[in-house]
């Protein structure tokens, strides 16, 4: 009898739990990219992706990806690396990019085109962002000075949003 009475219970507090599963799961709003859009003028927005990565030496870098848009028209599509702390990049270098045992190609070095400091890299990516087909992880080469290349991985989950910003207006 002792045994029997607990089993309701059991069954009870099983169908609360399960019914709080389902209703958690059916009703969650879907996981939203985190590309933020900036208007810059009347007619000129910014799109952009922002991540916080580790490179191969478990260096910190801040990685944004971003793009241009005027009237309806992408005018320049850019990826920004910062390396921290005391981080130094070459300039101009290219920007070696990879995917797999794949050479996707080579970002150009725009940095001398602006005013950022020494641990910041600026490269025109609209080369590259048209060549990546799937949500694959990515090979940056940085160019550090003073050392070797370092090795940025760009996991899938960033390589995904990037795309997503790709195709953004």
């Amino acid at each position: 009898m002792n045994n029997l009475s607990k089993k309701p219970f059991f069954f009870k507090a099983l169908t609360i739990i399960s019914l709080c599963l389902y209703l958690t799961l059916t009703f969650s709003a879907p996981a939203l990219a985190s590309i933020h859009k900036y208007p810059e003028t009347a007619d000129r927005v910014m799109y952009r992706s922002v991540q916080s990565l580790r490179d191969t030496d478990d260096k910190a870098w801040q990685v944004v990806l971003y793009k241009r848009v005027k009237s309806g028209m992408v005018n320049s599509f850019n990826l920004r690396l910062v390396g921290f702390p005391g981080t130094e990049l070459q300039h101009p270098v290219p920007l070696k990019v990879a995917a797999g045992d794949r050479d996707i190609g080579k970002a150009n070095d725009i940095w001398s085109k602006s005013d950022l400091p020494i641990n910041v890299g600026e490269y025109d990516f609209k080369s590259i962002i048209t060549q990546l087909e799937s949500n694959q992880p990515l090979r940056l080469n940085l160019p550090v000075k003073g050392q070797q290349e370092t090795t940025l991985l760009v996991p899938p989950f960033s390589v995904r949003e990037w795309r997503v910003l790709s195709d953004t207006n």
